[in-house]
């Protein structure tokens, strides 16, 4: 969130040329998921927060289309979900980087 809004207080800068480096600290993600027989996601719970609602509320989202794919283990939901939280976090940072 903090950096956020450090991105978008870059957006009204007026100078040129200069480099400005916006850094923040996210807090660990905690989730508890419960799965059903087939180990599809039956529920999603933050456990601990990233302090961003609706960052948490993607994670629980990306769990869920995780454990939809055909190896539904442990590690490959957790391999699935790490990729494409990544993913989104790298689109996310590149678009407003460009702006």
């Amino acid at each position: 969130m903090i950096v956020a809004l450090g991105l978008a207080l870059l957006g009204a800068q007026d100078v040129i040329g200069e480099d400005i480096v916006v850094t923040g600290r996210a807090r660990p993600l905690q989730v508890s998921v419960q799965l059903d027989s087939k180990r599809r996601v039956r529920a999603c719970a933050i456990a601990r927060s990233s302090g961003d609602e609706s960052f948490d509320r993607l994670t629980c989202e990306t769990v869920a289309a995780c454990s939809r794919e055909p190896d539904r283990s442990r590690k490959a939901i957790q391999a699935c979900t790490q990729t494409q939280m990544t993913a989104i976090i790298n689109d996310q940072f590149g678009a407003n980087a460009n702006q």
